[in-house]
């Protein structure tokens, strides 16, 4: 299960009472994921998907990619987007976690992907990288050619027994 921190009804509601989503009516921990915590919340204006940024999340990182969203949502690109408070912040905190509200889109995990669906997801590609291409801001990649030293400095010693496992 990803909900690594549990939220009380209380602190949401008081988190909530900064943006313009009406009242809470319910909300659930996403189980699936890896990282972060996900809520989906019900509100009396809609549903929205709440995340709270764990440890391993660099929170330099969090402007660059919460900008990145709104920047393609703006262009047309079918993509959460962050919404932000009374204030203009589209970060805040609850529960000692650095947290963000976005729009919910539909949708399912689409379990055996067919030619029509790689073509989708093709297309949407490219759309987001067209998108992309005027986007200010930039981030270094932490997971680019400088990022692999200390990715396998950090497992060397683990090593011969993840080879064991590969195929």
């Amino acid at each position: 299960m990803a909900v690594y921190t549990h939220v009380t009804d209380d602190a949401l509601e008081e988190f909530l009472s900064r943006y313009d989503v009406g009242s809470l009516t319910s909300y659930k921990g996403i189980a699936e994921g890896v990282e972060n915590t996900n809520y989906i919340v019900h509100t009396t204006k809609g549903q929205f998907i709440l995340t709270l940024y764990e440890k391993r999340v660099n929170h330099d990182d969090l402007p660059f990619f919460l900008g990145l969203m709104e920047h393609l949502a703006q262009r047309g690109v079918n993509c959460p987007t962050p919404l932000r408070d009374a204030s203009g912040s589209n970060l805040n905190r609850l529960s000692q976690r650095t947290a963000a509200l976005v729009s919910f889109l539909d949708g399912f995990c689409v379990g055996r992907p067919s030619k029509d669906h790689c073509e989708q997801l093709g297309a949407a590609l490219a759309k987001l990288h067209l998108a992309g291409q005027d986007f200010k801001h930039t981030r270094a990649n932490a997971l680019g050619l400088s990022g692999w030293r200390p990715l396998y400095e950090n497992f060397q010693s683990d090593a011969q027994s993840i080879s064991k496992t590969l195929p």
